[in-house]
């Protein structure tokens, strides 16, 4: 195969997985952490009726429950880099690093979305996708064989 159309493809599984890894892992991690549930918002709500609705649930949070979101955004952008990086022809890290801007762009629209989170929940869930990006890909390093 064409090896950039096979790390194209590598990127596009890996985007395609890590968005069901941070999905599975988001409701887990809030009853780990103990944090509320919130529920789907009603169909035909504008986006500012969404972020209204949610402001004062996020304002009961504690520290502790933005952790589990936290971790599953980054583990989103872990695994889908892991898995581009042990699918592609090359051994460079841009493949992977795609993926987790892919998955920073999700992250960037849900803390528009939610955006009466903490700065700093929103800060420390941003600034980790690209390096979980960079560290699944350097465990794909480690666990592929040198071609």
């Amino acid at each position: 195969m064409n090896p950039t159309l096979r790390n194209v493809l590598a990127g596009i599984a890996g985007a395609f997985v890590s968005g069901p890894v941070n999905s599975s892992l988001l409701a887990p991690m809030a009853r780990l952490t103990g944090a509320p549930q919130l529920s789907p918002p009603p169909k035909g709500m504008s986006l500012a009726e969404v972020r209204d609705m949610y402001a004062p649930m996020i304002a009961e949070f504690e520290p502790l429950h933005f952790v589990g979101p936290i971790i599953a955004h980054w583990s989103g952008a872990f695994v889908g880099a892991l898995v581009a990086s042990l699918l592609m022809s090359s051994r460079k890290a841009t493949t992977p690093l795609v993926v987790a801007g892919v998955s920073l762009i999700g992250g960037i629209m849900m803390a528009w979305l939610t955006s009466s989170q903490p700065w700093w929940s929103m800060t420390l869930d941003l600034v980790g996708y690209l390096p979980m990006g960079w560290l699944g890909w350097k465990l794909a390093l480690r666990l592929r064989p040198v071609r």
